[in-house]
């Protein structure tokens, strides 16, 4: 059975997004020579699962037409997508059920953001990994990376990676809140 991983970047003060909705930060951050883990993602994932506005960010830069299923998280059904994307709105439990039972058992399903969805996975148990790129700029305010959580976590930690251009990739397992 796959792992279902997350991953996403945020500010060295925990947001995804600064206030205004400028994501420049991000891109001027990553170096053109150093992948942050892309490949090994691509290569493990036989489904993608995002919330609606990280799809429309995804798309609006020329992504999403991958031969990979996504699954976009919405209760927006007039969404346009493209390529091998479907909507979805429903009980998320539901939805890793139905992707498990359709993607070979050696690949994964990645939960790529945004951060009310990452959160909504970690508070059902159903996030094995979470991979959290750190990137080295200070926003002060914006969308924080996780909503409220209901119970304390403590992840294990089981890779730390950082690069030259000072982004910092940690992963962690994910574990059930004892209880």
């Amino acid at each position: 059975m796959g792992v279902v991983f997350g991953g996403m970047a945020a500010s060295l003060d925990g947001y995804i997004q600064s206030e205004n909705g400028d994501l420049s930060w991000l891109n001027d951050a990553m170096a053109k020579d150093e992948d942050y883990g892309f490949e090994a993602t691509m290569r493990r994932t036989g489904a993608y699962v995002m919330g609606a506005n990280t799809y429309r960010e995804v798309a609006g830069m020329g992504g999403t037409g991958s031969a990979v299923p996504t699954y976009v998280v919405t209760h927006d059904g007039t969404l346009a997508t493209k390529g091998n994307t479907q909507l979805f709105s429903g009980d998320l439990r539901d939805l890793v059920a139905r992707i498990r039972s359709s993607v070979p058992e050696d690949r994964d399903i990645c939960v790529y953001g945004g951060g009310r969805l990452v959160t909504e996975f970690i508070e059902l148990d159903l996030l094995n990994e979470l991979t959290v790129s750190i990137v080295p700029v200070v926003l002060g305010a914006g969308v924080p990376f996780f909503g409220r959580i209901s119970s304390l976590r403590r992840p294990e930690l089981i890779e730390c990676r950082p690069f030259p251009s000072g982004i910092v990739l940690l992963t962690y397992k994910l574990r059930r809140p004892a209880g």
